[in-house]
């Protein structure tokens, strides 16, 4: 069933159950109630209350009965009064002291009610009698004179109210707690607040809480604002890495860039100074170290730049289909003349003189010479280096590249942040000239590739260096 659709069945459901024993609750109290008042009340025969309104004249503009009523009010232990519109006694008979001469509105309706009360029986009858509107009272001691029967009455009227409120509650509380929690968290992500409400998990847990019907309902919706929590946790975390690193960044690049500047700015400083006269040979050695710096620069900047096109796919990877093995060949011909490949031992095997794969060239080229060179220049001399290429054919089908040396290897500090950009790991043996964002592009470039690159070293072991790319 859709979220809709159960949410409309849940409210019908729980309002229909709502007006069913709200309903039912009236029926039984009304039943109740009028059980005790008609078992506690003694019934007062109409017709003798009749006869007396009957009987009665006005003599001498005074009101009367016949001697026969009077014997028989006496003989029952009853009285009469007959009461003006205003409530008044006009005329009464046999009447305990205790009785009202007057009695205000609503007063004779609560006797008649509630007979325990005051301890008597009333009836009444209506009837107007020489143009005149009167009221006849007929009372007698009540059988049961037990005031806690008047209470319990009342106490009746005041049950319906609690219990009514008491059923609105649980219903209300069935209804709106679910939203109510469902509103808290979102108000909780909108403040930037990536949790569900603290206040109601102190008093249930996660597991009952979604246990319960009321919630069941709404299962859909929690699980969404779950994942989204998680992913606007997940994102914070993220963007505040981000910023970590882009400080960083631009530390780095800020001091790598002023270092250069500041070689360059000393130089042209001693050039244009008067107070010297350099030689042509002096000139041009300044020239080149400057150059040199220049150079450094532009690298750097190119660097920076390829990566975050890389990161964003903004450069548009041509695949063609060449040749693997030439391109390492070409690759290690050309790293060969580095000075640091003087005292190296560098190697190239492969199990197939053509292994063809889709690449761009260009890109591909620049990515295994990060990782070669990074061998080279990274190790002392005479360290052993080996490039392995071959096919594997088994399940699943692909090409394999491993660049492995014998050298000075890697802490496991230094392979976790070994693709971070802008990091560099620690060498003694060779200088920090890098950019520091090699790794970082090699990386990103095979995964353009398709490609996958894993790092196994320890230290004055040496370090192998796998990638794979699928064959399709």
């Amino acid at each position: 069933m859709k979220l809709k659709n159960r949410v409309a069945y849940y409210f019908v459901s729980r309002l229909f159950w709502l007006m069913f024993i709200w309903g039912l609750f009236i029926v039984v109290s009304i039943v109740i109630f009028s059980f005790f008042l008609g078992y506690n009340k003694t019934e007062t025969p109409q017709l003798l209350i009749s006869k007396i309104v009957e009987s009665t004249v006005v003599v001498d503009q005074n009101l009367s009965v016949s001697s026969k009523i009077k014997e028989d009010l006496i003989k029952n232990k009853m009285w009469m009064q007959v009461l003006d519109e205003q409530g008044d006694e006009v005329f009464s008979f046999n009447k305990p002291k205790s009785i009202p001469e007057h009695y205000i509105p609503g007063e004779l309706v609560s006797d008649y009610l509630y007979p325990a009360k005051k301890g008597y029986q009333l009836s009444t009858w209506y009837k107007t009698l020489d143009n005149q509107d009167l009221t006849w009272v007929l009372g007698k001691p009540s059988t049961e004179n037990n005031p806690f029967l008047y209470w319990m009455n009342n106490l009746w009227i005041l049950s319906i109210i609690i219990i009514g409120i008491i059923i609105a509650s649980f219903f209300g509380r069935q209804l709106g707690a679910p939203l109510l929690y469902i509103a808290s968290w979102i108000e909780n992500l909108s403040k930037g607040k990536y949790e569900e409400p603290s206040y109601y998990l102190k008093f249930h847990s996660k597991k009952n809480r979604r246990n319960k019907a009321e919630f069941k309902t709404y299962q859909e919706l929690t699980q969404a604002l779950s994942g989204l929590t998680s992913i606007l946790k997940k994102n914070e975390q993220e963007r505040r890495l981000l910023e970590k690193t882009r400080e960083e960044w631009m530390t780095g690049i800020s001091h790598d860039l002023k270092t250069p500047l500041s070689v360059i700015k000393g130089y042209t400083v001693l050039l244009s100074s008067h107070k010297h006269d350099w030689e042509q040979d002096k000139v041009r050695h300044f020239s080149k170290i400057m150059e040199e710096r220049v150079e450094y620069m532009e690298q750097l900047i190119e660097d920076f730049n390829l990566t975050f096109q890389l990161k964003n796919d903004v450069i548009p990877i041509q695949l063609e289909q060449n040749d693997l093995v030439i391109v390492l060949k070409d690759i290690l011909e050309q790293l060969k003349s580095l000075p640091e490949s003087k005292n190296k031992l560098i190697s190239f095997e492969t199990n197939r003189n053509q292994i063809y794969l889709n690449m761009d060239m260009k890109y591909l080229k620049r990515a295994f010479e990060n990782l070669i060179a990074n061998s080279i220049k990274h190790n002392p001399p005479e360290t052993k280096i080996k490039i392995i290429i071959h096919e594997n054919l088994s399940h699943p089908r692909q090409i394999c590249v491993l660049i492995e040396d014998d050298g000075i290897g890697m802490d496991q500090e230094t392979i976790e942040h070994l693709f971070d950009q802008y990091f560099r790991g620690t060498s003694t043996t060779s200088s920090n000239s890098g950019t520091g964002l090699g790794m970082a592009i090699a990386r990103q470039i095979l995964i353009a590739h398709g490609g996958n690159i894993e790092i196994n070293s320890k230290l004055q072991l040496g370090t192998q260096c796998n990638i794979t790319f699928p064959i399709e």
